[in-house]
């Protein structure tokens, strides 16, 4: 009975129903909610959990999730001496916490209650302290249920049966939103999802999406910066960053961080009309739901609880906390209760899945719930499941002779060209493809170079977004590379400082910790060198990590951006010489003649950017290169500091205007800036001449590249995706390093096989 001056104490979940009735009635009630956990906060005390778990760190150095568990047990800590030194701990651990002013108390909650009257909903397994706290005793009663339990040999089986009742519901004129499924486990997701989809029947699963992991995450850990291209996700960080917003920067911080962010989900999408999955003992069924629970087996219903809390049974005597044989009674004794209330209830459970073995649970025979074995399907309720197991049929027939019953019969109704298989990519609806990408579509030479290896890879990665997130440690030492050299030239740059304040993004295995010993002593030789290397250049200006963006299309808002490791430059009046550095790992191919089929693109690409850009009025072009920072080298060379000093060289292509390459590169004759570069009376030498553009093979160089961005923006555009990887002169294979090998099954044919190029000369036909 509703009346003024309520406290309801009840889930969330439980909220929006009990609003929904007080809607109903002809008057206003003054009624206010609380969960029992915000109670509990205002009851006791509210835990400032960010920063007593900073501090524990801190000061203990106690791993984050022990952290945790401390906190959690406080509140059943009284201020008295127990015989168990693991109270005695956590009694102490209260007090420093309180001392610190780690603890909010509420001293006028307590009289606030007394002008209200507590009324306790929707809570069936609360711990004793919180009855004491909620003056309210988990009182269930006894309750009987004879539902029949229909058995069967897999979870398929089970969720097949589940999709056929569902359907004989439906036709029955029953409301789909009256229709619930409930006990669902994770594991049930992809099953619960492929066959409900065969029967078409719309299903809402709480499918929670972690952010940690995506590549927005990724991204942000890796550059302390949002990435735009996932405003959705970004929304979701943002909520952390500003949650430890006041926390000064610490280590612990970061693992703290770390931990929030492995906690966020994303919502899933909702359909208005289907059937819900709903947790049991958090939901209010009418007369006119039905209800279907899957998997009443053992040890999933009702889940046993195990005596590995931290505070264990033979203490709990001391606190205000239950015993586990008392929890599993009385949570059997809830299950009773809740299924017994469920008018229209079915049953049900499993043998086995495609991973484990099952027991039914021991409430069926507690109870003595009739066992009724599930009935046999007689396919006739979905065309492309029948299709599917007729294969599976004709699989175990032609390995194993055996033959279903059904066989025969599927046989002489369905045509599944059976032991054919095309892996050609058929196409994408086109509208529904351009109305779901995240816009402004933005390119980069990363996803061109995708795209121009294999047009299905690109699919696979920036469309299904497929590709994962991998923490390789060559990728983290590359990064620390790339964010040292971005910074040296800064007036107050401190190496150490940097350097070790990037370090603290990664929990440094043993064996990583030893390699950074000669990665450091690398990294700095490396920052001395090409401060040796600057002096040879009369360019005295410089941008670091330069975002540059190109606007490629009117009608639809696509962007080609790039990230410029390095770029040099002279300013003359309103002319800019300018020359780019790209630093690369490992070995160096400088060759940009496979531009001819849109690969090695990544310098014309930077050229692209520059001429199409507004970071320079009127650019000059004199260099574009690539230099090696880190690579492997033999210590026990006689000569390696010349080995080492010569790798560190730029190379790619320069100007052919001796006047401006001499500005920039003052060695030019014999050159100790630029790989093989010398000059004399008679020109270039054999080994650079093919390394050298002129103005007008420029001008065409870079002609060339926007009408290959062009052309691809716009097969992007159209969804063309076919499986075509490309191999370059037989040695270049698109497929090598691929990571999606197991998904197209790539045959002969698909493979486009291309002959090496050996200039420039395409360049001219532009």
């Amino acid at each position: 009975m509703l009346e003024d001056n309520l406290l309801i104490v009840c889930p969330n979940s439980l909220k929006e129903h009990i609003l929904r009735e007080i809607s109903l009635q002809e008057k206003l009630f003054d009624i206010k909610f609380m969960t029992k956990e915000e109670f509990r906060d205002n009851y006791f005390f509210k835990i400032k959990r960010n920063e007593a778990l900073i501090y524990l760190m801190q000061k203990y150095n106690y791993h984050i999730d022990v952290c945790n568990v401390y906190l959690d047990n406080l509140y059943v800590i009284e201020n008295k001496t127990y015989k168990s030194n693991k109270l005695n701990f956590l009694k102490n651990l209260k007090q420093e916490l309180q001392e610190n002013n780690l603890l909010e108390f509420n001293p006028n909650f307590k009289n606030i209650l007394s002008q209200r009257k507590v009324i306790v909903y929707g809570y069936f397994e609360l711990e004793k302290y919180e009855e004491d706290m909620l003056n309210f005793k988990v009182d269930i009663k006894e309750s009987k249920i004879d539902t029949p339990v229909i058995k069967c040999e897999t979870l398929e089986e089970e969720i097949n049966y589940i999709a056929i009742e569902i359907r004989k519901l439906l036709k029955k004129g029953i409301p789909i939103n009256n229709i619930y499924l409930t006990n669902v486990q994770e594991d049930n997701y992809y099953l619960l999802r492929k066959i409900f989809s065969f029967y078409k029947i719309p299903l809402n699963l709480e499918i929670k999406d972690k952010v940690y992991g995506t590549l927005a995450c990724s991204y942000y850990l890796e550059n302390a910066t949002l990435n735009d291209n996932y405003p959705l996700i970004n929304k979701k960080i943002v909520q952390v960053i500003n949650e430890l917003v006041d926390i000064p920067n610490s280590k612990e911080k970061d693992i703290l961080l770390k931990e929030k962010l492995k906690k966020l989900t994303l919502p899933s999408k909702k359909y208005v009309n289907a059937v819900n999955v709903v947790n049991l003992y958090n939901s209010i069924f009418t007369d006119n739901d039905y209800v279907f629970v899957i998997g009443f087996n053992q040890d999933i219903l009702p889940k046993t609880i195990n005596d590995l809390s931290f505070i264990e049974d033979n203490i709990k005597s001391e606190v205000a906390l239950y015993n586990t044989t008392y929890l599993n009674k009385r949570r059997k004794d809830t299950l009773i209760y809740l299924l017994s209330r469920i008018k229209n209830l079915s049953l049900s459970y499993h043998l086995r899945s495609s991973f484990s073995i099952y027991y039914k649970s021991f409430l069926i025979d507690e109870l003595q719930l009739k066992e009724i074995p599930v009935k046999k399907d007689n396919y006739t309720y979905s065309n492309i499941y029948n299709k599917i197991r007729l294969a599976t049929m004709l699989d175990k027939f032609n390995l194993y002779g055996e033959k279903d019953e059904y066989l025969d019969k599927l046989l002489n109704t369905y045509n599944i060209n059976y032991s054919t298989y095309d892996n050609s990519f058929t196409g994408i609806n086109n509208d529904t493809y351009l109305k779901h990408l995240d816009y402004p579509l933005k390119l980069s030479y990363t996803k061109l170079n995708t795209y121009n290896e294999c047009s299905f890879k690109y699919y696979l990665s920036n469309v299904l977004k497929l590709n994962t997130y991998e923490d390789a440690f060559y990728q983290f030492i590359g990064n620390l590379y790339h964010k040292i050299l971005s910074l040296y030239r800064n007036p107050n740059f401190d190496f150490e400082k940097e350097y070790n304040l990037y370090l603290e993004k990664r929990d440094l295995t043993i064996k990583e910790k030893i390699l950074l010993v000669r990665i450091k002593k690398d990294l700095y030789e490396l920052i001395d060198i090409i401060k040796k290397q600057e002096n040879l250049t009369n360019y005295n200006s410089y941008l670091f990590e330069k975002e540059v963006k190109v606007p490629i299309r009117n009608d639809i808002a696509v962007e080609f951006v790039g990230y410029i490791d390095k770029i040099i430059f002279y300013q003359e009046v309103s002319d800019v010489y300018f020359s780019i550095i790209d630093y690369k790992s490992g070995s160096i191919d400088a060759s940009i003649t496979p531009l001819k089929y849109g690969l090695h693109m990544q310098l014309p690409v930077y050229l692209y950017l520059i001429n199409y850009s507004k970071v320079f009025n009127n650019p000059i072009f004199t260099g574009i290169y690539y230099q090696n920072i880190l690579f492997d080298y033999p210590t026990w060379s006689l000569k390696l500091d010349k080995e080492k000093e010569e790798r560190y060289y730029l190379n790619g292509y320069s100007t052919d205007n001796i006047d401006i390459l001499k500005r920039f590169d003052t060695t030019y004759e014999e050159s100790k800036l630029i790989k093989s570069l010398s000059y004399n009376d008679k020109g270039f030498s054999y080994y650079y001449k093919n390394k050298v553009i002129s103005n007008d093979l420029m001008y065409n160089l870079v002609k060339y590249t926007k009408k290959e961005i062009d052309n691809k923006v716009d097969l992007i555009l159209k969804g063309e995706f076919s499986i075509n990887p490309k191999n370059y002169n037989l040695l270049e294979d698109a497929c090598k390093k691929c990571t999606y090998q197991d998904v197209c099954f790539k045959k002969d044919k698909d493979t486009i096989y291309l002959d090496k190029v050996e200039d420039l000369s395409f360049l001219e036909e532009v």
